[in-house]
């Protein structure tokens, strides 16, 4: 594991692009790692430990098919890391005024605290949510 913060925040995104690997994101947290979650489909939410981001991770699989994350651009200042990132999902059920099936899209960022080599604070604040435009995945 590294203590560079940048490259943990890229290897948590890269875990998360993978069914096989997503639950392996909460190793990268801190036990107490705070979450803090914008409104989206449901109310804003704010939850402590590794439980709670496994059972998240499980409601978005549940709700989602073939999702990515396409990191954008990071920028890190010293322990903190900001990334702005692309969103795609296809979901497996109607959300937001959307059919099941429904090809989305959403630009976001993410701020992340990485100490020690893990993260203890995440600050996660979707964008618009929209249907994808025709293209690849």
């Amino acid at each position: 594991m590294t203590d560079n913060p940048k490259a943990v925040v890229a290897r948590f995104w890269e875990l998360y692009n993978s069914p096989d690997t997503v639950l392996q994101t909460a190793d990268l947290c801190a036990e107490e790692c705070e979450h803090y979650q914008a409104a989206l489909f449901g109310p804003a939410s704010h939850y402590v430990g590794r439980e709670p981001q496994i059972e998240r991770i499980r409601m978005v699989a549940a709700a989602f098919s073939d999702w990515r994350v396409t990191p954008l651009q990071f920028v890190a200042d010293g322990e903190d890391v900001a990334c702005r990132y692309a969103w795609t999902a296809t979901s497996r059920m109607p959300l937001g005024g959307f059919p099941a099936g429904s090809r989305l899209h959403m630009d976001a960022s993410c701020f992340f605290t990485v100490r020690d080599g893990v993260i203890v604070r995440m600050h996660d604040t979707p964008g618009v949510i929209g249907l994808q435009e025709e293209g690849p995945p």
